[in-house]
């Protein structure tokens, strides 16, 4: 039975996984202020295995939390604090932290915009012409990973923490033109990630097959989110006129050496 959230709740909703995720209070995500808290495990946050040092920043556009090994607080207090928000996502004070965390083995990923939508703003699209959108679920996604290509769609692995739990294929004639796919992130929010093979770019079946999942993901009572690069301005007015919105920027430290988390590839 779906459970039915409005742009408001869908937004407190939001909220209180990123504080968990950022281990912080909910207010940490309203004020105006830099926060920098000590990263953690804790219950409700997005699945992503933590990095050896973890560090993590993120703001809803009001002030910033930042997220970090208890070793890299002081470092990142002396270095932030005093900086706005747009100073510290701005390229500078990036390429400051990714020589930092370079020093421990690590690279800097994004900043990400971060897209959620609700059924009230929902906009359904039609589907192209001469296409055809399957549905698939559960263990049956895994037999879409012998397609390759589909990187921001599928994981290519089983039993992982944030598991692929369905996925929208856009084919014609037997040829797989697209595909999108939905991953368990955590318990209230579901990723949305999409490939469309660079002939049928351009024609709409982006948009239909995250609109498919964006309802699956209605249907199961869950708030379905979608990522963009800040550059990446067609994937941004994709979930745009679907009826996402942005809700929140973050960038983050990542291992260079392979992750534990936990995978077994097909």
């Amino acid at each position: 039975m779906s459970t039915v959230h409005d742009r408001a709740s869908t937004i407190r909703i939001v909220r209180q996984v990123l504080a968990a995720d950022c281990a912080c209070p909910e207010t940490g995500l309203i004020d105006e202020d830099l926060l920098i808290t000590h990263a953690e495990e804790r219950v409700g946050r997005r699945r992503y295995p933590l990095p050896a040092k973890p560090l993590l920043a993120m703001t809803m556009g009001a002030g910033v939390v930042v997220t970090c090994h208890p070793e890299r607080a002081g470092w990142l207090r002396a270095t932030l604090e005093g900086r706005s928000r747009d100073a510290i996502f701005s390229a500078p004070t990036i390429a400051e932290l990714a020589q930092y965390v370079a020093r421990d083995g690590q690279e800097l990923r994004g900043p990400a915009c971060k897209y959620i939508c609700a059924p009230e703003t929902f906009r359904p699209p039609a589907d192209p012409a001469g296409v055809l959108i399957t549905l698939v679920e559960g263990e049956a996604v895994a037999e879409l990973y012998r397609h390759e290509g589909f990187g921001n769609a599928l994981a290519y692995c089983r039993d992982r923490p944030r598991p692929d739990v369905a996925a929208a294929v856009g084919s014609c004639a037997g040829t797989v033109l697209g595909i999108a796919g939905i991953s368990a992130d955590c318990e209230a929010l579901w990723q949305i990630g999409v490939d469309i093979v660079p002939a049928a770019q351009g024609a709409g079946l982006g948009r239909a097959l995250v609109g498919r999942l964006t309802e699956h993901a209605f249907d199961h009572g869950k708030i379905p989110y979608y990522a963009t690069a800040v550059s990446n301005v067609r994937s941004a007015a994709l979930a745009v006129g679907l009826g996402y919105w942005p809700a929140w920027t973050e960038f983050s430290a990542k291992d260079l050496a392979p992750t534990t988390e936990r995978c077994r590839r097909v």
